[in-house]
């Protein structure tokens, strides 16, 4: 089976369940990833230094630049068994140590939604809490 092509003004209710890639006007959908054994969906953020470094502290406690969306708000709509992301938490780090939260779509202009919260596709972000740096996630983990 080819890729569900999604476009337009598009509301998704109830559970759905596709069992193939799902694009949002040509993006890849973003799916949920388990830390760290999961693809990750970001492997270039800024790291989080803290502690803050100095002599007596040369190391901050986890500065992995990897990021992982963990949680989405939406439970309903999967592509091949991972929930599609339309909002949710990520986590950064090696371990993963540092909370985050995805932001609104930005690449998802249509929009379609899953119960009326945007998709969230390739190169959108998320923002790590402790340091409000931001994280591009360039890859879906479809």
């Amino acid at each position: 089976m080819g890729d569900i092509k999604l476009k337009g003004l598009l509301n998704l209710k109830g559970m759905l369940k596709f069992n193939s890639k799902v694009l949002v006007h040509d993006k890849e959908a973003l799916v949920e990833s388990i830390a760290p054994a999961g693809t990750p969906h970001c492997t270039g953020a800024p790291p989080v230094l803290i502690p803050p470094i100095t002599p007596a502290t040369p190391k901050p406690i986890d500065d992995g630049p990897k990021v992982w969306v963990i949680n989405s708000f939406n439970k309903t709509v999967t592509a091949n068994n991972k929930n599609i992301v339309a909002g949710g938490m990520a986590m950064q780090g090696n371990i993963p140590t540092w909370a985050g939260m995805v932001l609104p779509s930005q690449g998802n202009t249509g929009p379609v939604t899953i119960n009326f919260i945007p998709i969230n596709v390739v190169n959108d972000q998320a923002i790590i809490i402790p340091q409000g740096s931001a994280a591009v996630l360039s890859t879906s983990g479809q």
